[in-house]
């Protein structure tokens, strides 16, 4: 046997043994669209992780700063705040279907009323006032007057409303009777940035403009722990959101970081350094497996829960992102984005969720 046959033949056999192997690889581990299917999304030990949120429909510039936004609880609508406006866009074609008009200053918050059947919408404005719509003719159902408000929240049966104002109040109102049943007020008195109403209606978590975060009996009205000293960063709470089982608050942090906190014990779970300049906004995946934050670096991202591992990212043009919502199925992320007290330099972008 000659020398160039013998390693004609050496080289069929490792060919063979490649092509052999490499079978041998996709019968154990199927194509990465099989694994997607197959899988919960994300597994609690292992996250697959796409490096890019897919881009699925651009709402259009100039509308904004989306300091809120707010999917319904069907899906039907997408609110988004544009200055003094709320806008409606259709949730299946994402077309813009009705404007909401009254207020006349920046609007901070928006919120659906998560009472079953109703299509009413409450919205926090710098202007002095909180006001409730019917989203299904757009008509002006009440108009509260809470001061400067920054932060809005309903109560899971959707019969109150919790507001944060500037003065540093978190205000309790009946909705249906336009009433203020009560008045909380900040042991510090600094700007409450933030609310969150957690799913079994005991607790309202509220984020301050200097960075402590106050959990609220609502039967009393009294503190059951103050959040505070994790940090000599400056930590502004610009978000708080309740994971779905309210066994986890996420908030997000001036100093870039997002926090998850044991609604159980108030111990600090972990911190994930999620943004390069602040983190502006935190909201939870319908499952809860998933969260997503907003950040002045111009970006989305998406967070494994139960590791802290980055799932997926995605850049949104040239301005700092604020807010985020999620479709009520979880295949959608919306990002709103936006320039600091500038009228109508907006942007809002539905991202699908790989």
């Amino acid at each position: 046997m000659s020398i160039k046959y013998k390693a004609h033949h050496l080289c069929f056999i490792i060919i063979m043994l490649i092509i052999l192997s490499e079978r041998a690889c996709q019968s154990a581990f199927p194509p990465l669209n099989l694994i997607s299917t197959q899988l919960p999304l994300p597994t609690s030990t292992v996250a697959i992780r796409w490096k890019n949120l897919i881009e699925w429909a651009d709402l259009g510039t100039g509308k904004g700063p989306v300091y809120s936004q707010a999917w319904s609880a069907d899906g039907k609508w997408l609110v988004t705040s544009d200055y003094d406006k709320v806008r409606v866009w259709d949730g299946a074609t994402f077309r813009e279907v009705g404007v909401l008009e009254g207020h006349t200053s920046f609007i901070w918050g928006v919120a659906w009323s998560p009472a079953s059947g109703q299509t009413l919408l409450a919205s926090a404005s710098q202007d002095g006032s909180v006001r409730i719509w019917d989203v299904g003719t757009s008509a002006q159902i009440a108009s509260l007057e809470t001061g400067w408000a920054f932060s809005i929240t309903w109560s899971p049966d959707g019969e109150y409303l919790a507001v944060g104002t500037y003065s540093g109040q978190v205000q309790v109102w009946d909705a249906s009777a336009q009433e203020l049943l009560h008045t909380w007020k900040s042991p510090t008195r600094v700007p409450i940035i933030s609310l969150g109403w957690s799913p079994d209606g005991n607790t309202i978590a509220s984020g301050e403009l200097q960075g402590d975060i106050n959990m609220w009996d609502t039967a009393s009205g009294e503190i059951l722990q103050r959040l505070t000293g994790y940090t000599q960063e400056r930590r502004d709470v610009n978000g708080v959101a309740w994971s779905p089982d309210g066994k986890i608050l996420a908030s997000a942090h001036q100093d870039g970081k997002v926090r998850l906190w044991d609604t159980g014990t108030f111990g600090l779970i972990r911190t994930i350094r999620a943004h390069s300049g602040w983190a502006r906004g935190v909201v939870f995946s319908p499952n809860g497996h998933l969260l997503a934050s907003t950040g002045e670096d111009k970006r989305i991202c998406l967070w494994d829960v139960a590791t802290g591992q980055e799932y997926a990212e995605q850049h949104h043009n040239y301005l700092p992102v604020w807010s985020a919502s999620w479709s009520p199925d979880g295949l959608y992320v919306t990002s709103g984005a936006g320039r600091y007290e500038q009228p109508h330099t907006g942007a809002t972008i539905v991202w699908q969720v790989p």
